[in-house]
């Protein structure tokens, strides 16, 4: 995929060829297409390892991260579907994960209102080691 972001975006989100070849041989991480028929529009992946351990213990918690829809796919409801289809993939590709967890800049209005319009609720807690600012933690229960 040789997809590219708006500039303004590129300080909270790789593209998928900065992000996928950090799936490669980590058995802790899955990586997922986002597609528009056939075509792949974006990227996120599911990681139990990770930096979220700093603030998630649970086994049975899963953190959603490297989210993002290419800058020409944006504005066609992919990234709403997807976060809307995270529950029953995760159901269906990682059993016993009871919880889905990500991080979001607190810059990143439009990130923030897809993520909790798809189900996921603010902790109310941050976390501080983004290389971009301060993050909220959000959580989906499945």
């Amino acid at each position: 995929m040789s997809h590219q972001l708006p500039e303004d975006q590129q300080r909270f989100a790789a593209p998928a060829a900065d992000s996928l070849p950090l799936s490669d041989g980590d058995p802790d991480r899955t990586s997922v297409a986002i597609l528009a028929g056939d075509e792949p529009v974006g990227m996120f992946a599911l990681d139990r390892g990770g930096y979220f351990r700093k603030f998630q213990d649970s086994p049975s918690a899963v953190l959603l991260r490297a989210f993002y829809v290419a800058s020409d796919h944006q504005g066609h409801g992919y990234a709403r579907a997807a976060v809307a289809a995270v529950p029953a993939f995760v159901r269906e590709h990682l059993p016993g994960v009871d919880r889905v967890v990500l991080t979001v800049n607190t810059r990143n209005p439009t990130a923030i209102h897809t993520y909790t319009s798809g189900g996921f609720t603010d902790t109310g807690k941050t976390y501080l080691g983004g290389t971009s600012g301060p993050q909220h933690i959000l959580e989906l229960t499945l």
